[in-house]
């Protein structure tokens, strides 16, 4: 195959790979070789300075780690000396000396047992053990990890060789390939007896290791460091290749694995949050604000918190888990966490009036009697702040039980609803009077019928006090409103099953064809003693309590 200029794509090919070639050679010739190996040599000279630099870096990290201080981290690595010792293997590699070889992985492990020493034992002692983000984030390496250390070890080695930024390249690969912060985690699992965390920061550090290694020293084997610059060269060009393969072949089966695994799991957050905002972000009614899932034996658990202006039923529960279920294929349990909230502006409810400054006149005590009827007076307007918002549902009582010895008063609300407040309604009612009085109650709420007994008239309909009562339904008409009310209606003991069912039809006619509430919404109530029951409720659910 030829380009538009009749050129074939394997001149062009070749022709690149020569210009790669020339240059590289060209820079190989401006490199003192020399210089490089007697550089790396000496830092693997194990002195007194050097590990106490490991020490004080491998506490810095730990320190960082604990209290979740990325700053302190990054400041730990450029600390850290061990950098220096992973070049020099990289290079006794690339040239085949094995003396300088075991002299540099000789002060990696020294240094290695050192770190994992030091962090164990300031572990045990420190009382700070709860794994923070920082150290999570170090115990799951996948394939990503190997090519950051893969590459920084790249422009490290070039950077040494070239001495192009030499100082800023290195500071940068310190950092990239963070070789100190992982063996702070390993101290930090043995020290705190978390296997699985002391496994996962060796894997991280393993890792980092071996790609600073291979990387460097194709890096090295470029620019021609061979092993004819060393007085004693063993192992061949092809026996150090397969060592450095295999090894990097073993490291990367559970990097893959975790990889795949981390891909895996985002791809389902993904799904179950999409799912959930489908069904819980609903403009001017609810908001989803955190959601979490667990893996099962046999399904998914997933929890959801929401904040709404009013209750999901569990109707709707039901829906949304059943498209959980769709979606992912696989058994779902959901556990939705409601928040009433109110939706729209909040104005101020305790402006500080501005009042004329006059002088105070000693005013007489406040007798008992005196500071009852104020208590009283706040009360109830406690009680209208609650009754605006729970219309249509009227607070029908609403006083106040003192006691001695210093224990709160108790609100006592009677409020004519068919089904009982929940416990988040009831806290809200509880701080919504706590404000007005300005001091702690407690509350006790009584739930009472909506509506009384219906009578009906000779010409089977209810009769005129029973459709004054019945009248308040007509605000649930088509105002999307989602009511639960129970209706009972007396019935005579003669032929009693057919007056029954006749009284139901009447009453039921009535509410569709008077009150325009949706026949859909009304079904008959189980029967105790002599009264019929009928039931108005959203979807033929009970509520959500």
């Amino acid at each position: 195959m030829t380009d538009g200029n009749g050129i074939s794509y394997s001149a062009r090919w070749k022709h690149l790979v020569g210009r790669v070639s020339r240059y590289l050679s060209e820079k190989s010739r401006d490199i003192d070789h020399e210089a490089v190996i007697k550089d790396l040599a000496s830092r693997v000279d194990m002195s007194g300075s050097y590990l106490l630099m490991i020490v004080f870096s491998c506490l810095i990290a730990l320190l960082g780690l604990l209290v979740n201080n990325v700053a302190v981290v990054i400041g730990a690595m450029l600390i850290s000396p061990l950098i220096g010792p992973i070049f020099t293997a990289a290079l006794s590699f690339s040239m085949g000396d094995p003396r300088l070889a075991r002299k540099a992985l000789w002060i990696i492990v020294v240094s290695f047992l050192l770190s994992v020493f030091v962090a164990a034992f300031f572990t045990l002692l420190s009382p700070l053990k709860s794994p923070t983000q920082e150290i999570l984030s170090r115990t799951r390496p996948n394939i990503y990890d190997l090519l950051i250390a893969a590459f920084a070890g790249a422009a490290g080695a070039y950077a040494l060789c070239t001495r192009v930024n030499y100082l800023f390249v290195t500071t940068g690969v310190a950092v990239a390939t963070a070789v100190i912060p992982p063996l702070s985690v390993i101290g930090y699992g043995i020290g705190t007896g978390q296997v699985a965390i002391a496994l996962g920061g060796f894997l991280l550090f393993f890792t980092n290791l071996v790609a600073i290694v291979i990387s460097s020293d194709i890096v090295f084997y470029i620019f021609k460091f061979r092993p004819s610059m060393v007085i004693e060269a063993r192992y061949p060009v092809r026996r150090r290749v397969q060592i450095l393969g295999g090894v990097l072949a073993l490291i990367s089966v559970p990097l893959v694995y975790t990889l795949v695994a981390d891909i895996k799991k985002a791809k389902l957050t993904n799904r179950i949050e999409n799912t959930l905002k489908s069904h819980l972000d609903s403009t001017n009614h609810s908001r989803m604000t955190d959601f979490s899932f667990r893996q099962r034996s046999n399904g998914l658990t997933v929890t959801a918190s929401v904040n709404t202006v009013r209750f999901y039923n569990m109707s709707t529960e039901k829906r949304i888990e059943n498209d959980l279920k769709t979606v992912l294929n696989s058994p779902v349990s959901l556990d939705l966490e409601q928040v009433i909230v109110k939706s729209g502006r909040v104005d101020p409810q305790y402006p500080t009036p501005l009042l004329p400054r006059i002088v105070s006149v000693p005013q007489p005590p406040e007798t008992l009697a005196a500071s009852r009827e104020k208590v009283i007076g706040h009360i109830k307007a406690g009680c209208e702040e609650v009754q605006s918002f729970i219309k249509p549902y009227p607070i029908t009582q609403c006083g106040i039980r003192f006691f001695d010895q210093g224990m709160p008063a108790t609100v006592i609300m009677t409020v004519a609803r068919d089904y009982p407040f929940s416990a988040e309604e009831q806290q809200w009612m509880k701080v919504a009077v706590e404000k007005k009085l300005g001091e702690s109650v407690a509350l006790e709420v009584e739930t009472v019928p909506f509506l009384p007994p219906i009578s009906f008239g000779n010409d089977g309909k209810p009769d005129a006090a029973s459709s004054k009562a019945l009248a308040v339904l007509t605000q649930f008409a088509g105002s999307g409103r989602e009511p639960y009310i129970v209706i009972t209606a007396p019935h005579t003991a003669r032929d009693k099953n057919a007056q029954n069912k006749r009284d139901f039809t009447a009453l039921k006619d009535y509410l569709v064809n008077d009150l325009g509430l949706p026949a859909a919404s009304i079904r008959r109530g189980s029967d105790f003693g002599a009264s019929m029951h009928l039931r108005v409720e959203p979807h033929l659910q009970q509520p959500h309590q």
